[in-house]
């Protein structure tokens, strides 16, 4: 039963924040541009997790051979034991976790944030243009980089090359979609209903983190995101109607899927 007692969390000597009891961890996963920290920040908002500094399952944070999912599993079975407070952050694909993700959830939450795919595209492409090395295809318009191969950095978060960056996102969305089925701990939020219907989508996951939200009131949009550096003046406005029309004949499933058609 859900509860409305503190739990304050605190630093550890690791350098992630943790819990004084036993708490379920909380990892949130999304493809880029997908509402991520919005998520977070929404989670830590209302029941007391930490959302900065989180822990990235990116960037050598963790010293994880990621096409090993036992060492992914034992790694998360180390954070789970400290009764980690800080938030997990994911962008890999689901097959990642295949064989390890019922024993994952035994210790954690797992919060998939999707994204209407025009919204993440636009997004995505104008992100690439704000790196110094190559993260991914660099594009003029929108449209070409949904359109574009995946490449460079990025490709550390799939296990397979896809078609184009749609097919890319469609493959992501369906794989943990389709995952959570049968896994009441595995929660698919979409990122439009924490935007217009927030304080209920926030309340809903009171039964998973066992306690009621504390504070349902939506966190700043502009703490703790991950913004791109190009300027928008310096890139053409996109093409929306172009870019929906694209996504609609190249991945029209996931489209549908998701309530995107």
């Amino acid at each position: 039963m859900a509860t409305t007692s503190s739990n304050p969390a605190t630093q550890s000597g690791p350098g992630f924040a943790v819990f004084g009891t036993h708490r379920p961890g909380v990892m949130v996963v999304s493809h880029e541009r997908s509402g991520t920290h919005f998520l977070m920040n929404s989670i830590e908002k209302g029941y007391g997790y930490v959302a900065r500094p989180w822990i990235d399952l990116d960037h050598h944070q963790l010293p994880i051979n990621y096409f090993h999912q036992p060492s992914i599993s034992k790694s998360l079975d180390y954070l789970a034991d400290q009764n980690v407070a800080a938030i997990i952050k994911s962008h890999h694909t689901q097959s990642f976790f295949t064989d390890v993700l019922d024993h994952i959830l035994e210790r954690f939450v797992v919060f998939y944030i999707h994204r209407d795919p025009v919204d993440v595209m636009a997004s995505f492409w104008r992100f690439m243009h704000g790196w110094e090395w190559h993260e991914g295809p660099i594009c003029p318009d929108p449209v070409a980089f949904a359109t574009a191969a995946p490449e460079g950095h990025l490709l550390r978060y799939q296990t397979h090359q896809r078609r184009n960056m749609l097919d890319r996102w469609a493959h992501h969305v369906d794989g943990w979609y389709h995952a959570a089925e049968g896994r009441p701990r595995l929660r698919i939020v979409a990122y439009k209903s924490l935007k217009e219907d927030y304080a209920a989508t926030v309340t809903s996951f009171a039964d998973v983190l066992l306690r009621q939200p504390t504070d349902l009131a939506p966190p700043s949009r502009e703490v703790n995101v991950v913004n791109g550096s190009e300027p928008e003046h310096k890139l053409p406005k996109p093409d929306l109607e172009a870019l929906r029309a694209l996504a609609l004949k190249e991945v029209p499933d996931a489209m549908k899927l998701l309530g995107y058609a």
